[in-house]
């Protein structure tokens, strides 16, 4: 049996985003499935092209059952309902606006909530706090109004608008969290606490605080839960990751597609992805890798014949 999944973004740009397609071809190899790998990147302005060729493409191909990790919530809604139509099943990562079969949906608005109480605890009341936002996709859209809530509710002074174009890094790689802090560090001389919505951008973001000679100035927490930034929580670098646990969402996707593939009538049903937790100091000391919690196996890219191993 193949599954289709069609990643986001290329291996290598976003850890979490490669622990949770690790996680899903663990689980699926584990049962004997394999999984197939295309790329329908959203940094390019042609990626909802991308993703219903793809789709199209499995369909073609013949796979058992497709894999979408929803940025936009319409996106390919018309491919989905012809890969459904074709009998094959359609599981989601988040919940779109169009019938599919089943969906992972992210615990996205309490993430931001419970990071923001944390930084709350580092900070004294009303403490000055700058937000780097994050690409207009459906997770980091309710991570961003959680977090904001959880600014306002716990006490402390947001000083900019994540919003506007000048602090919001729609990359969503290290490169664009350097570039828009940076642009935080220039229009505000000082801050007590700085949030990078999540820990690509958080890379980025220890970079402009270095060159700027700020670093040791704002407590900082992110999300994600990745090995580097993790390791800069050890160093006493970074204050805090929310582990969203990558490998445990792709296993959650598995679970509803083996039951798919058993012929479960999910109509629609949706589950939670892990919680997780925040990765403090004393808690990095005993936090265990993703790629040590699962037995990872080699993508396959494409659907034509390849290789193992080849990705």
């Amino acid at each position: 049996m193949t599954v289709l999944y069609v990643n986001p973004m290329p291996q290598g740009a976003n850890a979490a985003v490669d622990a949770t397609c690790d996680g899903l071809n663990t689980a699926l190899a584990e049962a004997g499935v394999e999984l197939r790998v295309l790329y329908a990147d959203f940094a390019d302005p042609g990626w909802h092209d991308l993703a219903t060729e793809a789709v199209d493409a499995g369909i073609a191909a013949g796979v058992e059952a497709i894999v979408l990790w929803i940025i936009d919530p319409a996106v390919p809604a018309a491919a989905a309902g012809r890969a459904r139509a074709a009998g094959i099943p359609v599981i989601t990562l988040e919940r779109p606006q169009f019938d599919v079969d089943a969906s992972v949906v992210y615990p996205n608005f309490n993430h931001g909530v419970y990071m923001s109480e944390y930084l709350a605890t580092l900070l004294p009341p009303k403490a000055r706090v700058a937000v780097v936002g994050g690409p207009d996709v459906v997770d980091d859209i309710e991570l961003m109004l959680g977090l904001l809530h959880g600014l306002d509710t716990a006490g402390l002074t947001r000083v900019n608008d994540p919003e506007d174009p000048r602090y919001k890094n729609t990359t969503d790689v290290a490169s664009g969290g350097k570039e828009k802090t940076a642009n935080i560090l220039a229009d505000f001389d000082h801050l007590d606490g700085l949030i990078p919505f999540n820990d690509e951008t958080l890379l980025g973001a220890v970079e402009a605080l270095r060159e700027a000679g700020r670093l040791g100035e704002v407590k900082m927490v992110s999300r994600n839960g990745t090995p580097a930034v993790v390791g800069l929580v050890r160093a006493g670098v970074h204050h805090g990751t929310w582990d969203i646990d990558g490998p445990g969402i792709g296993a959650t996707a598995a679970g509803l597609v083996l039951r798919a593939l058993s012929g479960e009538s999910l109509d629609g049903f949706c589950v939670a992805s892990p919680i997780g937790t925040m990765i403090t100091a004393e808690r990095a000391k005993t936090w265990v890798p993703w790629d040590q919690r699962i037995v990872r196996h080699p993508w396959r890219v494409g659907l034509g014949p390849c290789a193992p191993g080849e990705r």
